[in-house]
């Protein structure tokens, strides 16, 4: 599932046979949340391929701020020069520059998601009343919202990633009766259609559409490992084993040969 916690530590995983050790492939910056406590501060911060060089964007204030909600964040694209961030149920962009922070006027949205083209974003939007989630897109431009998917009791669904041409979006689908099971799910916008890719949470689209990278629990106790999915072989390939701690927001480097994500190194259920 689908958890929160403390003591992150953000990695990287080089995924080219035989470079381990080699210098990083040069990159853009990454964006990522630092939460510390005693006083509790959340901050959303850039950093260069090798993790340095932070730049603050959003946050920092004590125990305050829309920042406090900080969850997946997303890069706008072409140019990468906005970032999403959800924050008190809404959503904010700000530039990579950390200048003109905004809040976009979408009621109860959460976990941004840029389309390729920068100019539809994808998001969930929940309803505690009936403990359900759905997924929509909304246009940038007009304001037209969409939603994909229905909204039942005890049934949620998380926006992760659209492929390389916009057709699809990959998100995970959690069943409160079915022992809340999680379940990648691609959804076809151009036809409505579904296709089941199997168990695991948070699936992200390579660079070049042929591959997702995703979370999945295993073991017992449980612990959640990485994955990629190769839809050109259809083989599963099992990049983590790390009982004890979690894996998870895995997200590709622009040029497919890295992965980054967080590893959680206590759990807080």
């Amino acid at each position: 599932m689908i958890r929160s916690a403390l003591g992150a530590a953000l990695l990287a995983l080089l995924l080219t046979a035989g470079v381990a050790g080699a210098e990083a492939p040069a990159g853009p910056r990454l964006a990522v949340v630092k939460e510390t406590w005693s006083p509790r501060r959340v901050k959303l911060l850039t950093v260069d391929p090798h993790g340095k060089a932070p730049m603050r964007l959003a946050g920092g204030q004590e125990n305050d701020g829309p920042v406090a909600g900080f969850g997946r964040l997303a890069w706008r694209r072409p140019g990468g020069d906005e970032v999403a961030f959800p924050g008190f149920r809404s959503i904010f962009l700000a530039r990579a520059d950390g200048s003109g922070a905004r809040e976009l006027n979408i009621a109860g949205a959460e976990r941004p998601v840029f389309a390729p083209d920068g100019n539809t974003l994808s998001f969930t939007r929940g309803t505690e009343s009936r403990g359900g989630a759905t997924a929509w897109t909304i246009d940038l431009a007009s304001g037209a919202q969409r939603q994909l998917t229905p909204l039942r009791p005890g049934l949620e669904f998380f926006s992760s990633s659209f492929s390389p041409d916009g057709t699809t979006l990959l998100v995970t689908r959690i069943d409160a009766h079915r022992n809340y099971r999680t379940e990648l799910m691609a959804l076809h916008l151009d036809t409505g259609g579904t296709t089941r890719l199997g168990n695991g949470f948070a699936p992200i689209y390579s660079p070049d559409g042929s591959r997702v990278v995703f979370s999945r629990d295993v073991g017992n106790p449980q612990s959640s490992d990485l994955y990629v999915l190769d839809f050109r072989s259809g083989s599963l390939r099992r990049l983590t084993r790390t009982p004890h701690k979690d894996e998870i927001f895995p997200s590709w480097d622009p040029s497919g040969e890295r992965i980054s994500f967080t590893r959680f190194r206590r759990r807080s259920y």
